[in-house]
């Protein structure tokens, strides 16, 4: 359901960009409080571009007549992107409720390992989701591992070791657990830009 968000928001993207509505463009979140308050008012049938750039929220960077000329578009925007825009909302609304609801219900199964995921929480650009999400694929001592390579070994985080005839051909990572890749690569790039933890000093310049 979460690639289904993120699919559903590249869509999104591509719809405003085809209605010249170049939101996205000053916009970082296109799913944030502020864009979508102005893309359900655009599905509503909103057409004054001044009206829709007042709904960002203040700590929006863009200024109000960098909205206004992105929302430009909006006075003559075809119906049937409203319709599409509206439809497209409506099924984010859909898909967010019931993130919302496996994510209860995760944390209720999980209410028994709440030791593990306090700890796992406070590891730099991991958070509760991210720990909820590996002590489901690792359990909460990752007792089915030898050891922390195996684990590595399972996950696919480690070097391949491709070899024919005694020489090397490929250090390519094995595919590993897709899941945990997925969570792992997140978390990664979430402690890298956090500028309390010390992984922001790996940043290339």
């Amino acid at each position: 359901m979460t690639r289904n968000r993120a699919r559903l928001q590249n869509q999104l993207e591509s719809l405003l960009e085809e209605a010249h509505i170049k939101l996205s463009s000053l916009v970082s979140d296109l799913l944030g409080v502020s864009a979508r308050r102005m893309l359900q008012a655009l599905a509503d049938g909103a057409t004054d571009p001044a009206t829709l750039a007042a709904m960002a929220n203040k700590q929006l960077h863009a200024t109000s007549e960098q909205l206004c000329d992105a929302l430009g578009a909006c006075t003559e925007l075809n119906p049937v992107y409203r319709r599409l825009l509206k439809m497209a909302l409506e099924e984010l609304r859909f898909i967010e409720e019931h993130i919302g609801q496996l994510d209860q219900e995760m944390a209720t199964l999980l209410c028994q390992h709440q030791d593990a995921v306090k700890r796992l929480a406070e590891v730099p650009g991991l958070g509760v989701s991210s720990a909820h999400q590996v002590i489901a694929e690792v359990g909460a001592t990752a007792a089915n591992f030898p050891s922390e390579k195996h684990l590595s070994s399972w996950v696919g985080a480690c070097p391949g070791d491709g070899e024919s005839a005694g020489v090397s051909q490929s250090h390519r990572s094995p595919k590993g657990n897709r899941q945990m890749r997925r969570v792992l690569n997140q978390s990664a790039n979430a402690a890298v830009r956090s500028k309390e933890a010390f992984f922001r000093s790996y940043i290339a310049e």
